[in-house]
């Protein structure tokens, strides 16, 4: 197979091994076996597709948009967490809800407490009867969260950029949940 790429547009062509290419001046034109003329752009040039430094540079930047997925993923995970008084549940994580959390903090904090009867509600839709200390609280549950998944990313950008194989970017993952 002979490959070519139009540099009109980047679109590749292939002919088969008995098309014959002929370079007049740096423009390439084509005929069959046969000597009939191809009708083909003027623009193509040969092609042996992209470069190692590409296909690595490709991979990388792939990888990269990959891991910063699954970075969002990993922030957004319910976090559990334990009320002041004593109840053990697990809370979304989403921007919705961290969102939220963070209006809430920001409409008590001039009192440092919040309305009596406030509760948050739990993953499994449970009335938590929640202080101003239980929105700290949760907020610096998900800041944690937030934080080891921070790290844990740029630990694995960094391992994608020092890679120097498209086999050795793609064997960087972000770890399973």
């Amino acid at each position: 197979m002979q490959n070519f790429i139009n540099t009109a547009d980047n679109s590749q062509w292939a002919f088969e091994p008995d098309v014959v290419a002929t370079n007049t001046g740096g423009i390439y034109s084509f005929k069959t076996a046969a000597g009939a003329a191809l009708n083909v752009p003027t623009t193509l040039v040969p092609y042996a597709g992209p470069t190692a430094a590409q296909q690595l540079a490709t991979a990388q930047a792939a990888q990269t948009a990959a891991l910063a997925t699954a970075y969002q993923t990993a922030i957004g995970r319910p976090v559990s967490y334990t009320s002041k008084a004593g109840v053990a549940k697990t809370y979304q994580a989403d921007s919705g809800s961290v969102a939220n959390l963070t209006w809430m903090i920001l409409a008590f904090q001039a009192a440092a407490a919040t309305p009596a009867g406030f509760y948050w509600i739990a993953l499994d839709n449970t009335q938590v009867p929640f202080t101003f200390a239980d929105l700290q609280g949760l907020a610096a549950a998900l800041g944690a969260q937030g934080a080891a998944a921070f790290a844990q990313l740029q630990v694995l950008k960094a391992q994608v950029a020092a890679a120097t194989t498209v086999a050795a970017v793609l064997a960087v993952i972000w770890p399973a949940a």
